[in-house]
């Protein structure tokens, strides 16, 4: 889903004086937190707090964890009803909103369709028709049924694989967010593996978190500027040997055309399930959707015929939101 380890936003707090920075390595990426507080020890202790917090989500959500929720329901026959944990089973219950709300473009049971395509070292291979059909059976939420009574899912189709990785760095920043509040330290700014951008809140002599969007290949040409003052930012793109499944085309094959895609929303959850989901989504659906959801911005970067090439013409859709496009 979310091209790992790679920078798609840069952060212009890096510059910003007075702020403590702390990092942390899980989930396969680098979670950063920015501080604004006269209390550097007590800031140090706050950020420990959250990311333990990611690191007790790890257990819990990610696919490479044995006992894991997720790696349970992963391993589950048929009709099995598996009993999740809280957190687990609200991201679930987001993945499920954010399937309908993309009419599937976002599904995080796209597990069978990367199996086929990729080798271990993520490069493309061809599958077979037969290993393709049988992944595309495999696919799709509607195969996952959730019980707001006992937090539980039921699995209805046996061997469909669930990854949270499209969306579990966003619940893990919104899930941080609520940490520092809590510890009083909400002039704050969240980073999940740079792909993910989370304003807590913003310090009372700032107008907001300096934010610079740079090509994913030719890292000097910037694309956008702005100052994110609320909510969130998230990116995903093709770029480095990733690749997004188009899990809405009848082959479920990797998406062409598009380079990368950032999204801001009022969440971090829905920032990171919609730079998924917009890779795919045609360029009016994504207008339809910014204008049913207000806080919603996307910029699209076409896939230029060569990824070494800059300048290519990039589309923005929903409110501005001081967005300042450098081509």
């Amino acid at each position: 889903m979310k091209s790992q380890g790679e920078q798609v936003v840069d952060c212009g707090s890096r510059t910003i004086q007075d702020a403590h920075h702390f990092a942390h390595e899980a989930m396969a990426t680098v979670f950063e937190i920015y501080i604004i507080d006269d209390d550097e020890r007590y800031a140090r202790q706050g950020a420990q707090a959250a990311f333990a917090e990611v690191d007790r989500l790890e257990l819990e959500m990610s696919r490479f964890i044995s006992n894991s929720d997720i790696s349970r329901l992963n391993d589950a026959v048929c009709g099995e009803t598996v009993d999740l944990g809280m957190d687990v089973f609200e991201c679930l219950s987001r993945a499920r909103e954010m399937y309908d709300k993309t009419n599937g473009a976002f599904d995080i049971s796209v597990g069978a369709l990367y199996s086929c395509w990729l080798n271990d070292d993520r490069t493309l291979r061809q599958p077979s028709d037969e290993e393709l059909a049988r992944a595309c059976e495999l696919t799709g939420l509607d195969h996952l049924k959730l019980s707001d009574e006992d937090f539980s899912a039921e699995v209805l189709t046996e061997g469909v694989q669930f990854d949270l990785g499209g969306i579990g760095k966003g619940y893990a920043a919104e899930k941080m967010a609520e940490i520092l509040r809590e510890w009083s330290l909400g002039q704050a700014l969240v980073l999940a593996g740079a792909s993910s951008v989370l304003s807590v809140s913003l310090p009372k002599d700032m107008t907001g978190w300096p934010i610079k969007l740079r090509h994913p290949v030719n890292r000097e040409d910037v694309l956008a500027r702005f100052e994110l003052t609320e909510g969130a930012i998230s990116g995903s793109g093709n770029q480095k040997g990733q690749h997004i499944i188009d899990v809405r085309s009848v082959e479920g094959v990797p998406v062409k055309g598009r380079l990368a895609t950032w999204t801001m929303a009022p969440d971090a959850v829905a920032a990171d399930a919609l730079s998924t989901a917009f890779m795919m989504l045609s360029a009016e659906e994504i207008d339809d959707y910014c204008l049913a959801n207000p806080g919603t911005t996307a910029i699209i970067l076409p896939h230029g015929g060569s990824e070494e090439s800059s300048g290519q013409v990039i589309e923005s859709f929903g409110q501005s939101r001081g967005l300042e496009l450098s081509a």
